[in-house]
């Protein structure tokens, strides 16, 4: 059975003080892990992972306040999901955490 997180932050690349982008995401939405792929659905549009090759949890580029999910996709460089309920609290408080181990229990790819 899929499992959706919602009010999911996401960002294509790290962050960095060179992009000028004032917030720590570029969209803001919904993870779905379906087996052993996942797939991000926003505004901005859909993110679809059919394999994973590594997943990591940490800081990332210029965000020194909140953890992020790092997901290197089989065919591609990681892109970085944390939870922003709450306005960022909920991430804060765990629910990163728990993204991340969800995301981890997704089989990973021989490749990569």
């Amino acid at each position: 059975m899929p499992q959706r997180f919602d009010s999911i932050w996401y960002l294509p690349a790290e962050n960095t003080w060179a992009d000028f982008q004032i917030l720590a995401y570029r969209d803001i939405g919904s993870l779905t892990i379906d087996g052993a792929s996942i797939s991000f659905a926003g505004p901005k549009g859909t993110v679809q992972i059919p394999q994973i090759a590594d997943v990591r949890y940490g800081k990332q580029g210029r965000d020194f306040i909140n953890n992020w999910v790092w997901v290197k996709p089989v065919d591609g460089d990681y892109i970085f999901f944390a939870d922003g309920g709450w306005r960022g609290w909920r991430g804060i408080f765990g629910g990163t955490r728990k993204l991340f181990r969800a995301v981890s229990a997704v089989p990973r790819s021989g490749a990569g």
